[in-house]
């Protein structure tokens, strides 16, 4: 079987926040989509050895801040390639507080606040099910993950569900 077939199919690039003992965290994710339209149902997936889903599975509520083209790329890669174990990500960048849950600041294509009910295990991931809690309206067009490695030229890290070794 050739997985290459797997790099086609379509991903964004997204931004997740949340508090784990006071401190925001939080990581970069290629995977939340809508599942449900009426009382809408929103599926993020998080690699399980992430601190930010430790947090998201803790506190029930976070943030998916979507990024648009005009986001700033050192974003992807400092939300993505450190821990939030033992780096503070969000130094030098801050956040703004909504519904009490962190989201970088920056410019992005929207925000969803997310209320978690369910999680499935994925193997090496946790399907996170969620209900948007409030839903904020950005600006710029959506960034996919096809965008980010033709025009950014970006890597993924070795958590993320597409990482492959060069």
């Amino acid at each position: 079987m050739d997985l290459k077939a797997l790099y086609n199919l379509s991903y964004g690039v997204y931004i997740v926040g949340a508090f784990k003992d006071g401190r925001a965290v939080g990581c970069t994710i290629n995977t939340c989509f809508q599942l449900t339209s009426k009382d809408p149902i929103i599926a993020v997936s998080l690699n399980k050895s992430n601190y930010t889903l430790e947090a998201v599975k803790e506190s029930g509520r976070f943030s998916v801040s979507i990024l648009s083209q005009d986001t700033d790329p050192m974003l992807i890669g400092r939300f993505g390639f450190f821990s939030s174990r033992d780096t503070d990500k969000y130094e030098g960048i801050g956040y703004d507080l909504i519904d009490y849950v962190p989201c970088v600041k920056g410019s992005f294509a929207g925000r969803l606040i997310l209320e978690a009910f369910e999680t499935v295990d994925c193997d090496t991931h946790t399907l996170v099910l969620c209900h948007p809690v409030n839903a904020v309206e950005g600006s710029g067009i959506p960034m996919t993950y096809a965008y980010y490695h033709n025009v950014i030229k970006g890597q993924e890290p070795p958590t993320a569900p597409l990482y492959r070794k060069e």
